[in-house]
């Protein structure tokens, strides 16, 4: 417990200012959390095989080039990497077609993740409220599930993941996030805030099974021990990244 208490500590203090400030500090982060992510995401479904050393690192370029690429040429960009992740194992007899199937999914899945931070950017303040709302989510919806869960979400995935902790991590999740948001949500677009107030922490939920799903599938209990007593990289920022991904369907439509 004191080693996940100091580690906790540790990642409020290194994404804080990033978070808080935005621009290139932002940047940064994301760029480890797609590095780190594509690290630990691949290796999750590496089973024991031998890959070229280049295959992990192809996998983040392609994704942290996707950002920069201009929409003209959007498409033709993706089916590139499409085709090309798709027919590696013509060549390389050590990368198989899951092999090749799993970064085409990290490709796909990270890209859009990346694109929808790239409109972060833009006004920042938008991840204060989808961080607030992911976590004092993921905080009360363990809080009311220790005390009053007694009827289970999707036990296959989670086990311990009751209804009555969903409901409370949404309610408290919407509630928090929104009294957060008041704060600065004069310079924002209210519809869109507000939207995400309601939906981030039901996405929140979401996000976390759908990890757990990819956890259980390969026999894994942590993404990776990059975070002591926390998982990895993916372990702590799997119901974030889908509200990214939210973020990023809802500011093209409102916003």
């Amino acid at each position: 417990m004191k080693q996940r208490v100091i580690t906790a500590i540790a990642i409020i203090a290194v994404v804080f200012f990033p978070v808080y400030l935005g621009g290139i500090p932002l940047e940064l982060l994301a760029l480890v959390i797609v590095a780190g992510g594509c690290f630990e995401w691949m290796n999750a479904h590496r089973q024991n095989r031998k890959w070229p050393v280049w295959f992990i690192p192809l996998c983040a370029i392609v994704v942290l080039v996707s950002r920069f690429i201009p929409s003209t040429f959007l498409y033709a960009y993706y089916a590139f990497v499409v085709a090309l992740l798709w027919a590696l194992p013509i060549f390389f007899p050590e990368i198989t077609s899951q092999d090749s199937f799993t970064a085409l999914a990290f490709f796909m899945i990270f890209s859009l993740i990346y694109k929808a931070i790239g409109l972060l950017q833009i006004e920042h303040r938008y991840l204060w409220t989808i961080v607030f709302a992911t976590y004092a989510s993921d905080t009360f919806a363990y809080l009311v599930g220790r005390k009053l869960g007694k009827h289970k979400m999707i036990p296959r995935v989670s086990p311990k993941k009751s209804w009555e902790g969903f409901i409370g991590g949404v309610i408290g999740g919407f509630a928090l996030s929104l009294l957060v948001s008041l704060l600065y949500i004069k310079h924002l677009d209210v519809l869109l805030t507000v939207s995400l107030c309601i939906m981030c922490p039901i996405v929140a939920e979401l996000g976390d099974l759908a990890f757990s799903v990819i956890k259980r599938s390969t026999g894994k209990k942590d993404f990776s021990n990059l975070l002591p007593g926390h998982g990895g990289i993916l372990d702590r920022t799997d119901s974030l990244l889908m509200n990214i991904l939210l973020f990023g369907i809802l500011v093209t439509l409102i916003g």
